[in-house]
């Protein structure tokens, strides 16, 4: 099955927030990665040094140890859920899984920080919206 005539155009317009989204959900693996083998070694918050002062002993127990583990493995998932669907958005396949990316990355906790997962979240879920780029989609 060809792609709408104006497939072209919403592929451009996906192409960038696709590959910010690629890029953040590579980050987040990758950090959940580092978090996950420092938790498996009995280090998980205490790599955090400098905020540790900041963070109550509880909060600092509970980012590690077999809590942090299984968080760690949760947003290793929803790591790769991001990957999976924006490389689906930079080929304009399957739109609700695109958006459930995009959506993913959007929430703090399951994805690098607020400062990248937020903003490229938004930005997607707003190129993904847009009437073209949705009818562009398989």
């Amino acid at each position: 099955m060809a792609p709408p005539p104006a497939a072209g155009d919403a592929r451009e317009k996906v192409k960038i927030p696709a590959f910010a989204l690629m890029g953040t959900a590579i980050i987040g693996i990758l950090w959940q990665l580092l978090m996950l083998v420092m938790n498996i070694l009995g280090t998980g918050a205490g790599m955090l040094g400098g905020m540790s002062s900041e963070l109550s002993p509880d909060m600092m127990s509970m980012m590690s140890g077999g809590i942090g583990i299984l968080f760690n493995i949760i947003a290793l998932i929803c790591g790769v859920v991001v990957l999976i669907g924006a490389m689906k958005m930079k080929n304009l396949q399957s739109w609700v899984f695109a958006l459930v990316a995009a959506i993913l990355a959007a929430v703090p906790c399951t994805s690098p920080c607020c400062c990248i997962g937020l903003p490229v979240g938004i930005w997607a879920i707003v190129v993904l919206v847009n009437k073209d780029v949705k009818a562009a989609f398989v």
